[in-house]
């Protein structure tokens, strides 16, 4: 056991337990482990995580008040705060089979069961150590989310270390997939297939049919799975994901019920039974999924205003206003400092005074809605505009309405589907008015600047472009097609002029909003990997 050491490695220790944070540092500290921080619940520790990186976190399931240990592995990984690199052991004492099919769903490196010694603990963690620290250079690519070069260095790695030959072809194959060349990763699939029926590479498939909208093909995977494999749960979600594509929302509801019963501990599960619930006019299990996603969401990072709103309106449909009332409470409460979370629980409580017919309040309502809206200090979220349109349309208000549409059309100009909903809005509110010309006068404008900008930088008067796109994010902070642009504008500033992470932060920020953007992704990629470059060129990363 000496031969073995831990020198150099950063540990976070986290469990809610004095003695049990002791305990593991003690049988850390035989093994030259010197850098160790503890935490004592899971605020503590996404601080820790959020300011640090570790190469071993151990984290017990059960942290007492406040998040749990799957809640922390789960927020580190939302907000890009666990490389690829670090160790992530969950520790517990619990094993029931919901417990553990929720914490495994995250997948943590290793799942350690209370008690153990340090003899246990060491073999686990020489075994993932060893493992991440032939991929350093894969870690890298992935933490800088080249994905193209990861893909690269797991060919690499398959040929020089067959021993993880199946952990790198899984991965080398969701990375093609994601990089949308599905032709690569369905040759990979069906050579694995064809060896040795592995229900990821038949799921993998399956994702590959749903992506390119072959949808009945996935089904067909998808179902195969399941036949043979009743607890892989992934397969149960891609399932209804795409029987709602083939408009058959009341079978998808029955399979994310399946999907519960083995694993229940989902916020993203228990949140789409009840939206597929809501499709097919099931308020009472849309209710119960309302009341079960908060839960499973209390203390998460996915906890969301709009789920007490939802819960409201299926309360309002089982003819349970009090009760409405009572969830738009917990609303501002629990989202006091969430202006848009605010407005979006008084546009619920007034829907449920109407319906109460408590008709003055509800007009006092609106006119707050005016109020918060008016003095709002970001813009409002798509889903949350579209509502207040509504609201505005049917109360009079056209002139606010048409306010908030025109931030809507800045920030989202080349969303058709968006601006589609938009004229639905107006139609369904028997407004004789007519966005069109509105939304085409906004779209000319924001293409006007657009394509000044990138004059601009083609003329290599980088200064102008970026005081004319910062100007225009002031405006509408949120379109892709602005941040894009400013991106490279900041990149190729840089470029010329050297080292800035004023520059840095502002590229960092626009590129963070456009990553999930399929029609930018290859000018994301390159302008990504341009970013990471200098960072590193400049000893100046943002992470």
């Amino acid at each position: 056991m000496a031969l073995w050491s831990l020198k150099g490695k950063s540990i976070l220790v986290i469990d809610d337990f004095a003695e049990m944070r002791s305990n593991l540092r003690n049988m850390l500290l035989p093994f030259d482990a010197i850098d160790i921080s503890t935490a004592s619940n899971g605020d503590d520790a996404i601080e820790f995580i959020s300011r640090n990186i570790y190469d071993i976190i151990l984290c017990d399931y059960n942290l007492g008040e406040g998040k749990d240990g799957q809640q922390v592995l789960e927020e580190a990984k939302l907000r890009g705060q666990l490389p690829y690199s670090t160790v992530f052991l969950m520790v517990t004492a619990e094993s029931t089979t919901f417990m553990v099919m929720g914490a495994l769903e995250h997948q943590p490196d290793d799942y350690l069961t209370k008690p153990f010694n340090a003899n246990i603990l060491q073999k686990r963690l020489k075994k993932v150590l060893d493992k991440k620290s032939h991929l350093k250079k894969l870690t890298v690519a992935l933490q800088e989310d080249n994905k193209s070069l990861a893909i690269e260095l797991c060919d690499q790695e398959i040929s020089t270390n067959p021993g993880r030959c199946n952990e790198l072809v899984k991965l080398k194959t969701e990375l093609l997939i994601n990089e949308q060349r599905y032709d690569e990763a369905r040759e990979i699939c069906n050579t694995i297939i064809a060896e040795r029926n592995l229900p990821w590479a038949t799921l993998c498939n399956a994702k590959i049919y749903y992506f390119q909208q072959e949808y009945e093909a996935a089904k067909k995977n998808l179902e195969e799975i399941i036949a043979e494999n009743h607890n892989y749960v992934s397969a149960y979600d891609w399932l209804a994901k795409t029987l709602l594509k083939l408009g058959n929302p009341v079978t998808a509801q029955k399979t994310i019920e399946e999907a519960i019963e083995y694993s229940p501990k989902s916020v993203t599960r228990q949140r789409m039974l009840a939206e597929t619930a809501e499709t097919n006019q099931d308020f009472i299990t849309a209710e119960t999924a309302r009341r079960r996603t908060i839960r499973t969401a209390k203390n998460s990072i996915l906890s969301d205003p709009n789920d007490f709103t939802k819960l409201a309106d299926a309360q309002i449909k089982n003819d349970n206003p009090k009760e409405a009332l009572k969830s738009i409470e917990r609303v501002k409460h629990q989202f006091k400092h969430d202006e848009q979370a605010q407005i979006s629980a008084t546009l619920s409580k007034s829907k449920v005074l109407k319906v109460m017919k408590r008709e003055k309040e509800n007009e006092a309502l609106i006119d707050e809605v005016t109020v918060m809206v008016k003095n709002i200090s970001t813009p409002l979220k798509n889903n949350l505009a579209l509502e207040v349109t509504e609201c505005f349309l049917a109360h009079d208000k056209a002139d606010e309405a048409q306010n908030i549409v025109e931030q809507l059309v800045s920030n989202n100009h080349d969303n058709q589907e968006l601006l589609d909903q938009v004229s639905q809005v107006y139609k369904n509110s028997g407004s004789e008015l007519d966005p069109t010309a509105m939304v085409n006068s906004v779209r000319k404008e924001i293409r006007g600047i657009n394509n000044k900008g990138v004059k601009l930088l083609e003329a290599g008067n980088i200064d102008e472009a970026i005081e004319l796109f910062d100007q225009a994010l002031a405006k509408t902070p949120d379109n892709q097609a602005l941040n894009i642009n400013s991106a490279q504008a900041y990149i190729m500033k840089i470029k010329s002029s050297g080292p800035s992470n004023q520059l840095l932060t502002k590229a960092r920020t626009c590129l963070e909003k456009t990553a999930n953007n399929k029609n930018l992704q290859q000018r994301y990629k390159t302008l990504n990997a341009a970013y990471w470059k200098l960072s590193k060129k400049h000893n100046s990363a943002i992470l």
